[in-house]
């Protein structure tokens, strides 16, 4: 190491030597740099400290973000989380992240939380909270983050044991039973002339009977997407209530053309008439929109199942969430003989193991048929 003599313009002297660090850690690049004191024993003590520095940095000179609490980490991550997925599911996050994680160990320092303090977090969710194992790939996404930032060494989520996954409990998927269906579209199908609410009513259930699609699709869905001709509804985005925005579909499969029967079809050409009479009667342009009214562009889910609500105490069946038109939909067609390969298209689900997990105990009349099949096979032998 040389060490330089230099004279400044005042008169005074210093001693600079030029030193190598070492192979810096994120860049891979060598790192020099200049060290400067009024005498070669400071000098060679600020070389000494500039070397220990480097080592204590990471073995880089890249700046060290300030975090000291979890909740601090949380934050930083969420900012590139962000970025990365949707917004309605953005926002799912960090729900969960405030209602479960936070409050237990958003305040302690995130190099003093251990796997055993994540593994007793978890396994506490897990007694009732059914998506515990979401928060804890979150919680590992962040720790691994803080890793990536060089403020700790460790991940204490990356080795915990997670509880077994309970049941699923299939009879929570409801359906409505085909006496109460019938009272139900006998009653809406009585009503519906009464006004135009209730016939807005009438044309919304059927459509999600006859199609099986979820109420976000059914809420942005637009009339280009109607082929009236040809019988179809093409399904390629949602409306997210979080957001009070238009997103796209739950997945890619959920892009799906699906066809629809006369009736449905009688019933939105009638219906896209009145809509147009409506809308000229406020002294307003017909939407775009399918389900729109003068005041709104797109229906609030919560008004509309209070008014589904209201309707079901009509009809004296018991109460159900528009989710049971699809799951209604579904038994109806898997119990008329439909495929689960069908099936899994018409609703726009992923993958068939969905289909299959969600839906298969509800063919019970198609699963009662097997033994006939077996006893016709039997006796031709």
């Amino acid at each position: 190491m040389k060490i330089n003599e230099i004279k400044k313009k005042n008169g005074t002297t210093v001693f600079r030597a030029n030193i190598y660090l070492g192979v810096d850690r994120s860049t891979g690049k060598k790192v020099k740099t200049n060290v400067t004191a009024r005498t070669k024993t400071e000098l060679r003590k600020a070389i000494k400290q500039r070397q220990v520095e480097f080592e204590k940095n990471g073995s880089t000179v890249q700046k060290k973000v300030s975090v000291k609490t979890f909740k601090e980490l949380t934050s930083l991550w969420l900012d590139s989380y962000k970025l990365t997925v949707k917004l309605q599911t953005y926002k799912g996050t960090v729900s969960q992240l405030n209602c479960h994680v936070l409050p237990v160990i958003g305040d302690r320092k995130v190099d003093k939380i251990t796997s055993s303090d994540i593994q007793v977090l978890i396994n506490e969710l897990s007694t009732y909270f059914e998506n515990y194992k979401a928060v804890r790939s979150a919680i590992r996404r962040i720790f691994q983050y803080g890793i990536l930032l060089g403020i700790i060494t460790l991940n204490p989520a990356r080795d915990i044991i997670l509880p077994r996954s309970k049941p699923k409990d299939t009879s929570k998927v409801k359906f409505i039973e085909p006496e109460h269906l019938k009272d139900f579209l006998d009653n809406i199908e009585k009503i519906q002339y009464r006004r135009y609410g209730l016939y807005f009513e009438y044309v919304l259930y059927n459509l999600l009977l006859s199609t099986g699609l979820r109420i976000s699709e059914a809420c942005a869905l637009e009339w280009s997407d109607i082929d009236l001709e040809e019988g179809t509804i093409s399904v390629s985005k949602t409306f997210s209530r979080a957001t009070q925005l238009i997103d796209t579909t739950k997945t890619n499969a959920g892009n799906r053309t699906i066809s629809i029967d006369g009736k449905t079809k009688n019933t939105l050409r009638l219906y896209q008439v009145r809509q147009r009479q409506v809308f000229f009667e406020h002294g307003a342009r017909a939407s775009s929109v399918v389900f729109a009214t003068p005041t709104r562009k797109y229906f609030d889910t919560a008004i509309r199942q209070h008014s589904l609500d209201t309707r079901c105490k009509e009809a004296g069946v018991p109460r159900f969430t528009f989710h049971a038109f699809r799951h209604t939909h579904a038994s109806l067609l898997l119990n008329a003989g439909i495929s689960y390969k069908e099936l899994q298209y018409r609703l726009g689900h992923a993958n068939i193991s969905m289909t299959l997990d969600v839906y298969s105990h509800l063919s019970k009349d198609k699963e009662k048929e097997a033994v006939s099949y077996f006893e016709k096979a039997i006796s031709s032998l």
